[in-house]
């Protein structure tokens, strides 16, 4: 009978385990252009995939390759387009964000040197789900990247 217990006890637990590990923020696909001379701002984009039933908010960036980063959004406003910091990025459940050009994008300021082929990290901070780190690929363009 002991046996038949523990045996189902650990099938409980990895039902929920695996239930778990597919209710989760996907961070992917993360790229960002080269900044060739120290110091000088630069941009990193990538997506954001809210697998969870809940919607999630993007709080803040952070990295080793910056002291500064900041959310922020290209918009068109009386026929100009316009860029500005936000607070946060809404990640709806069950939905993709994408981080591009002429979209939500991270600004990274005063940042070390990188260069095509580099990579570097960033941490990015959600209110639900917490810290995510992900690797960013230095390239000219977006790369092709797996997760497409």
């Amino acid at each position: 009978m002991k046996k038949y217990l523990i045996i189902a006890a650990f099938l409980c637990g990895f039902q929920v385990s695996s239930n778990a590990q597919e209710n989760v923020v996907i961070v992917s696909d993360a790229w960002s252009r080269p900044i060739t001379i120290e110091g000088r701002p630069g941009g990193a984009y990538l997506n954001i995939s809210n697998q969870t039933e809940e919607a999630d908010q993007l709080l803040s960036v952070s990295s080793t390759v910056s002291p500064r980063l900041e959310i922020h959004e290209h918009s068109m406003t009386d026929g100009v387009m316009k860029m500005s910091r936000v607070d946060f990025v809404e990640i709806p459940a069950n939905q993709k964000v994408e981080f591009k050009p002429g979209g939500y994008h991270i600004m990274i300021f005063d940042s070390k040197k990188y260069e095509i082929g580099d990579d570097f990290e960033l941490v990015l901070t959600f209110k639900n789900a917490g810290d995510i780190a992900t690797k960013v690929q230095v390239s000219m363009k977006k790369p092709n990247l797996m997760n497409e």
